[in-house]
């Protein structure tokens, strides 16, 4: 950040504070999409999203937008309204869960080839 020709840099890092946010997050959607609260559900992956935005690509916006596409079109009053909404807000979760990994705010697996010095 510049202010008057001063480049100024935070002292402070919010992965952490990201990072708990995200799990709390990802606990929200078990209990929701355990208790069937699809609707709650969504909501929980949306505010996921909304954690991992600042980071993704014109690629993931228009996949992600996919999902609210399909969830718009769905008919609420037909049979098995239920089961598809389930199905898309798995896949929902499934996208979100390996952007996440993909930005480094997930799993984070060992590299035999990489040392550990910086």
């Amino acid at each position: 950040m510049e202010n008057d020709g001063i480049r100024r840099q935070s002292k402070f890092n919010s992965t952490v504070s990201i990072l708990i946010r995200l799990d709390r997050l990802w606990q929200d959607t078990h209990r929701h999409s355990r208790n069937g609260e699809l609707i709650k559900w969504n909501w929980d992956l949306d505010r996921v999203w909304c954690e991992l935005v600042s980071d993704v690509s014109e690629g993931d916006i228009k996949e992600f937008d996919k999902f609210r596409d399909k969830i718009s079109e769905l008919d609420k009053r037909k049979k098995g309204f239920r089961e598809e909404l389930y199905q898309i807000l798995m896949d929902k979760e499934r996208f979100l869960r390996t952007l996440q990994n993909k930005q480094g705010k997930g799993v984070s697996y060992i590299d035999e080839d990489e040392d550990d010095f910086d």
